[in-house]
């Protein structure tokens, strides 16, 4: 249990730090009653909070492991540094609600029938809306819808914090919020959050589960589920059903004992 307290504690320092959160901890001295090993460094790698989010948004190798070793709230990046990281977050953000938009009107959808990146409908389904004549230069309009969308989303992301509201049910597509509505309801270890963050890029986590295999599917899921059963119970966020036959799917069951991880396949 003393173990797993450190453990606990190490990860919650490195990973789940507030705004002066180090980069990098010392270890305790020797003879401090701890069971930190004397003389290392601990160096935080990766944000733990919610899965995906700097793998989908960031396209540089570089800013993603920058991102992933920083604070969840940027304390003490240099301000260039920042704006570029940002930038290229909100740069793929816009070219998902765009794109989403484009499909919307290939589909001959409407805005109010369309998919909704993020809960928010599209400006314009039309590509003349989205387009210059020239085909290639976005309008005003389109730049300021997207750059509403990427401002809005990013901002329910980052921090790269658990945002958890104890009064709604307790799930990893709980929608709550004004404006464009945010993923609020924590997460159980069986919660898919991969393709529910996808779908709430694309259409607001509202997409059908475990429909049958086409297109739209194929754009929400990474193919991976909890339970290769095809009961919908333990995979209830994922956008198909396990296959019994495919053993490379599935979570082999954790052990009780410590670590709890489960045996490889």
């Amino acid at each position: 249990m003393k173990n797993l307290l450190v453990l606990l504690l190490t990860a919650t320092a490195l990973n789940c730090g507030g705004d002066d959160a180090p980069t990098t901890i010392d270890a305790a001295p020797p003879g401090d009653g701890s069971d930190n090993p004397p003389g290392k460094k601990f160096v935080q790698v990766e944000h733990l909070a919610r899965p995906g989010i700097a793998e989908a948004l960031l396209l540089s190798e570089a800013f993603l492991g920058g991102y992933n070793a920083t604070a969840p709230t940027f304390t003490g990046v240099d301000t260039n540094t920042l704006n570029a990281v940002v930038g290229e977050a909100k740069t793929v953000l816009k070219a998902i609600y765009l794109g989403v938009c484009l499909l919307d009107g290939v589909a001959g959808l409407q805005p109010d029938t369309g998919l909704k990146p993020a809960g928010m409908p599209c400006f314009s389904t039309a590509a003349s809306a989205i387009f210059e004549a020239d085909g290639a230069t976005q309008t005003p309009a389109a730049i300021t819808a997207s750059q509403t969308y990427a401002d809005a989303v990013f901002g329910l992301f980052i921090p790269d914090v658990m945002r958890v509201d104890t009064t709604v049910t307790s799930n990893y597509e709980t929608l709550c919020g004004a404006g464009p509505v945010g993923l609020c309801g924590g997460r159980f270890i069986t919660d898919d959050v991969i393709d529910t963050t996808l779908d709430f890029l694309i259409n607001g986590a509202q997409s059908p589960k475990n429909v049958a295999f086409d297109q739209f599917p194929a754009l929400v899921q990474d193919g991976v589920v909890y339970d290769n059963s095809s009961v919908d119970a333990p995979n209830r966020n994922s956008r198909v059903k396990g296959d019994p036959t495919n053993r490379n799917q599935g979570h082999p069951p954790a052990s009780n004992n410590f670590p709890y991880s489960a045996p490889p396949f």
